[in-house]
């Protein structure tokens, strides 16, 4: 039974939502290029049992997928609450996709690294910065999705909350370590499987699936996941929405 020594590792993120600006245009024009509407999220972490080390997590359709890999974003996904209007909160904006869409086959390679629909990001360790991952958002992406609300029916003026989905806060699986894409993690291979826990069983083993040889495959440079439920993902409960007002 494999089991590293010591106490289990844990960790907790916070993740903050901000906007690049107070107001957004209905006028197309002028969201140009130039100064598109972002909304932000920026991560740090709170507390973890290695405070000297960054955390590196999966974001796939997360709050902190930007989409920059070969299949859809966190806003895609619902990693955003539709937008509500503050005066009728009947009036809503979803941003998330109605359906699933069909990615037909594809060979999914033991190295969730080299996955091209995988996402992974850093978050340094306490008190030297934190992860910042923008998600633009032009007027045609705002209404893309939206039904019951076109630009035309937004009346100059009108506010809307836009908040996280609270089930989007983690990337899809759970997986985690510690440690920084760019420095003591270059080049290592990222195994799908999280660590044993106290009992020595694999959560995320699949019914008859081989147990991995986990101390041989380290030592060939494969990493695996700490044990996903030990990483908790927070929002800032000083900063749980943002209001932006639609301009023309």
């Amino acid at each position: 039974m494999f089991q590293h020594p010591g106490p289990a590792p844990w960790a907790r993120l916070k993740v903050t939502l901000t906007a690049s600006r107070p107001t957004i245009s209905l006028s197309p024009n002028a969201n140009s290029p130039s100064a598109p509407f972002h909304l932000i999220l920026s991560a740090s972490i709170l507390f973890s049992s290695n405070p000297s080390s960054a955390i590196t997590l999966c974001t796939d359709g997360s709050v902190l997928d930007n989409g920059q890999h070969t299949r859809h974003d966190g806003l895609f996904w619902g990693a955003f609450l539709p937008l509500q209007s503050t005066l009728d909160p009947s009036r809503t904006i979803p941003l998330h996709f109605h359906g699933w869409p069909n990615y037909g086959s594809y060979d999914a390679g033991p190295n969730l690294r080299e996955r091209p629909w995988t996402r992974f990001e850093t978050v340094p360790p306490p008190g030297k910065g934190e992860l910042v991952i923008k998600h633009e958002l032009p007027l045609e992406r705002i209404f893309r999705n939206s039904y019951q609300l076109r630009a035309a029916d937004v009346h100059p003026g009108e506010e809307f909350r836009i908040r996280i989905n609270s089930k989007r806060l983690r990337g899809i699986g759970g997986w985690w370590t510690f440690g920084d894409l760019s420095g003591d993690l270059e080049g290592k291979k990222f195994a799908r499987w999280e660590l044993p826990d106290e009992a020595g069983e694999i959560g995320n083993l699949m019914p008859g699936e081989q147990f991995p040889d986990i101390e041989q495959m380290e030592h060939e440079g494969w990493v695996f996941s700490q044990m996903f439920d030990s990483l908790e993902v927070t929002e800032d409960l000083q900063q749980e929405e943002v209001i932006v007002k639609f301009e023309k």
